[in-house]
């Protein structure tokens, strides 16, 4: 077992049986009654029976509740309903085990019941900051890798009076601690492991690009967090390719759990500064395609990069010139490296969706929904983060 802990107070620990002392650390954070929030996969695969046998182990920590997380569309629905299945059961914590919206509407149950602020809309406006009046433990037990908000302060929730998908940052938001568990992690499909690559490759690649040029936009006010994040970008892209490739056609474990960890730490080492734009997209192209957000992934992914040659041309080169991680990429003069790189990158994405998800489509658009998706991002402060000026002329030209 490894342990790890970063900037936002998350800490990470793995290991093959990374939920064995689950009453432990419980009892650490002085958690007597949880609340254990799931789904019916999670369920008939015996991973929610596991998550339970932990807790109650020794009986010094009682499960006051299971929640099964339905209809994951409307946020508003599911935390209200959160909410009194918590407090109704006299619970004192968290427990989430599942991926996704599960586990951002666990982390925003977290933030209403510790500052007591029952409308999360106050949270929308990014000056509003929410004072801790109820420490509330939480932990998250993640069941795919790449998705990253298990262990970073970014939570979704679907506005729907604009029918559109709203970020909220807090540090509230970050879970106390993001157990990997490898039992666990590989009850996942070929074709979720693959989605979960793509999904640590768009946030590698708008984090290096971002953090490189802080200067851009809106500033990164601590110098070190700048750092870090641009460190841990560059590694993840370096690594990316051939370590998820390695990973995906091995099927060892020790190798999943390597690059379940390194995308864990990617997440929490940015902790959403300054990222976003391929997120942001997916997550808009989802809202109104009605699409799930990973089978957006693709195609948030080449239009991102198309629009970063567009709008910030040579910013885009000037980054992409002190990175030489991908071997193609780096043999071409600067002039066509930003070029060689979204080819290569595509090239990618290509290869990863042909070997590992037989069943996807290609995602087509109308005027209308590129309008939608445009109008979307000009919602987004992750969008707005990102070093390239917003056009939604743009936008709508990329998405083809």
């Amino acid at each position: 077992m490894r342990y790890a802990e970063f900037s936002n107070g998350t800490k990470i620990i793995d290991g093959e049986r990374g939920i064995a002392d689950l009453h432990i650390l419980l009892c650490g954070l002085c958690a007597s009654r949880v609340m254990i929030i799931g789904d019916r996969r999670m369920l008939s695969e015996g991973c929610l029976d596991r998550v339970k046998s932990s807790v109650s182990k020794d009986g010094e920590v009682a499960i006051g509740a299971v929640y099964l997380g339905e209809n994951l569309q409307d946020s508003a629905s599911i935390l209200k309903d959160m909410y009194f299945v918590y407090m109704s059961n006299g619970c004192d914590g968290i427990v989430v085990c599942g991926s996704g919206k599960l586990v951002d509407y666990a982390k925003l149950l977290r933030l209403e019941l510790s500052t007591q602020v029952k409308d999360i809309s106050k949270f929308f406006n990014k000056s509003t900051i929410g004072r801790k009046v109820i420490d509330v433990p939480l932990i998250a037990i993640p069941c795919r890798f790449g998705m990253g908000n298990e262990c970073n302060a970014l939570a979704v929730f679907y506005d729907a009076q604009k029918k559109l998908s709203r970020n909220i940052f807090h540090e509230l938001l970050s879970p106390d601690y993001c157990i990997i568990d490898s039992n666990i992690m590989l009850s996942a499909s070929r074709a979720s492991m693959a989605y979960g690559v793509l999904n640590t490759l768009g946030k590698a690649i708008d984090g290096f690009i971002a953090m490189h040029y802080e200067v851009v936009g809106i500033a990164i006010k601590q110098v070190e967090d700048h750092a870090i994040g641009k460190i841990f970008s560059q590694v993840a892209l370096t690594n990316l390719r051939s370590k998820a490739l390695d990973m995906l056609e091995s099927s060892q474990e020790d190798k999943m759990m390597d690059f379940a960890l390194e995308s864990a730490y990617l997440s929490k080492g940015l902790d959403g500064r300054g990222m976003g734009m391929i997120y942001s997209l997916a997550l808009a192209i989802s809202d109104v395609k009605g699409i799930n957000y990973l089978e957006c992934l693709p195609v948030a992914i080449r239009a991102s990069l198309d629009f970063n040659l567009r709008v910030c041309k040579e910013k885009y080169s000037q980054a992409l010139w002190s990175f030489v991680g991908w071997q193609e990429y780096s043999q071409y003069p600067q002039d066509d490296r930003a070029k060689r790189f979204v080819s290569c990158v595509k090239e990618f994405v290509d290869e990863l969706l042909a070997k590992y998800v037989e069943e996807y489509a290609p995602i087509i658009f109308n005027d209308d929904e590129r309008q939608a998706i445009a109008i979307q991002l000009s919602y987004n402060p992750h969008m707005l983060n990102n070093p390239r000026r917003y056009d939604p002329i743009a936008i709508k030209a990329v998405l083809v």
